[in-house]
């Protein structure tokens, strides 16, 4: 089985030949006429690639060390199904490519359109010319989704479980995580029922928890970027449902094998902590991501009841950072990033704010920081002695840039707060003597700004949008670690690929 699979896969593997341009362009004459095959002869191939991967166990028994006796020859049919499975399922001929809609900002090339969070997710026609997706499309029984969500909990929680086992190396992780997060991927993108069946019926946290482990850990390895990238385009999807942001809710109670700052809270407090590493302590390569991170904090924010002091703390200090004057006149996406860190704000107040005194005590704490962000409104550029006219031209056009996204900031909700309650927090201390913020954090729980706030704005979320760049993204990191995975023995000629550049590394 392993042998012929492989043997399709380098049959298939001709997109590996064409250049990045030349990508929606070029047809794959092997993959044109796999995809194209009767429908009931695909449904039976999916179905059978599926049994393959999902029902794999890589632990067995759980008898600590048995890998290490016998070998496990089921891990290589395991990898030939899944790159066979990914390479069919992502194929599209040239006519069918997708064109992108939604937005694009901030120097981000994925695309999201803001929809209220009442708006149903619709799923997706068939006739997508391409056998395998329209199986996968047509997949509506409970007991297939149940293998699904089961075979790729086991699998994606092997990697942390394997490296967290009072014996050293006693459990056996699997090397294909990247090709099962991938596949999730397809699954939820393209099966709609599925992805509901997911946000309703298993425990989704059992896929999140592995995604936040791989991005706090691939942050540390500049070969893990494309681990990022896809765990960070998983979550963004998941985030524009709204059952997936009210699962968040759900205590964080497991211990990973990572440096995690000490907390006790909900799922949706590790998402914040470990978005807010990636940004600050995060490689150069993944400054494009920064959008997604902050859209992911944004459409979870209004359901989540109470986020912990140490999730607070972090994303007011990113509000911090994208609020500096210099940064925010210097450089074109800072103003977006303030916006969404602004909404996450905005979103606690208006809808959770009775569960979330550590979020009003860092607001309050920052006055002094939307006090400058007031100032922006009427932003004035210093000019230097000696400019000539065109220098004098150029400050009063970023004058005007200013001025236009800093009147749109919605920094009333904020100010509401400042107004109302930092006349009652300095009575409460200068009354009671007391400058604990735990006393503080108190004392707000038993404050309210009902009647006091703006009229709640409509709760919109960001839902991802396919579009080339996203399609060309998957396609190049796909068969890049299919190329990564099959270099021992090499089945690839390395010289003659064009679809991403080959570096070596001196080791």
């Amino acid at each position: 089985r392993a042998a012929f699979l492989k043997l399709l896969l380098v049959c298939c593997s001709g997109t590996l030949y064409v250049s990045p341009d030349q990508y929606k362009e070029v047809d794959n004459p092997w993959l044109h006429y796999l995809t194209t095959k009767p429908r009931d002869f695909i449904d039976c191939f999916l179905k059978s690639l599926c049994n393959v991967i999902l029902n794999y166990d890589p632990v067995g028994f759980g008898i600590p060390y048995a890998s290490s006796v016998s070998s496990d020859s089921h891990e290589v049919v395991v990898d030939a199904a899944l790159h066979t499975l990914l390479v069919c399922l992502d194929y599209k001929t040239p006519d069918k490519q997708v064109v992108g809609k939604g937005n694009q900002g901030g120097g981000s090339k994925v695309a999201t359109e803001q929809v209220p969070d009442t708006a149903k997710t619709v799923a997706k026609d068939l006739g997508t010319g391409n056998a395998f997706r329209d199986a996968l499309r047509a997949l509506s029984e409970e007991k297939d989704f149940e293998l699904v969500v089961a075979g790729l909990s086991k699998l994606l929680n092997n990697p942390h479980q394997a490296n967290n086992t009072l014996l050293p190396a006693s459990i056996k992780q699997i090397a294909c995580f990247q090709e099962l997060l991938m596949l999730f991927w397809k699954f939820i993108d393209e099966n709609k029922p599925l992805l509901g069946h997911v946000l309703r019926a298993g425990d989704v946290n059992d896929l999140v928890v592995p995604m936040l482990y791989f991005m706090y850990e691939g942050r540390k390895d500049a070969s893990k970027i494309g681990l990022i990238h896809i765990c960070t385009f998983i979550m963004l999807l998941l985030s524009g449902e709204r059952n997936f942001c009210v699962n968040l809710n759900a205590a964080f109670t497991r211990k990973l094998p990572i440096d995690l700052p000490q907390f006790q809270g909900n799922h949706a407090d590790l998402t914040y902590i470990v978005i807010h590493k990636l940004i600050t302590d995060g490689p150069k390569k993944i400054e494009s991501l920064y959008e997604c991170f902050l859209t992911i904090m944004s459409n979870v924010s209004p359901y989540i009841k109470t986020f912990c002091m140490p999730a607070a703390l972090r994303l007011s200090n990113l509000f911090e950072l994208f609020a500096n004057t210099k940064r925010l006149v210097g450089y074109e996406q800072y103003n977006r990033y303030l916006t969404f860190t602004l909404e996450v704000f905005n979103n606690v107040i208006q809808y959770q704010y009775e569960g979330n005194p550590h979020f009003i005590y860092q607001i309050i704490r920052r006055k002094k920081v939307f006090d400058e962000l007031e100032k922006l409104r009427k932003y004035s550029a210093p000019v230097p002695e000696g400019a000539d006219a065109e220098a004098v031209t150029k400050l009063h056009e970023v004058e005007a840039w200013v001025r236009g996204w800093a009147g749109k900031l919605a920094l009333e909700p904020c100010m509401r707060i400042m107004q109302h309650m930092v006349p009652q927090l300095e009575q409460f201390c200068e009354s009671t003597g007391v400058n604990n913020e735990n006393a503080v954090v108190e004392f707000l729980k038993t404050t309210t700004m009902v009647g006091l706030l703006p009229v709640p704005h409509a709760i919109l979320i960001r839902k991802y949008q396919q579009n080339e760049y996203t399609n060309l993204w998957f396609a190049t990191y796909l068969f890049g670690i299919i190329y990564l995975r099959r270099t021992n023995p090499p089945v690839f000629d390395a010289t003659h690929i064009r679809l991403f550049t080959i570096s070596y590394v001196d080791q």
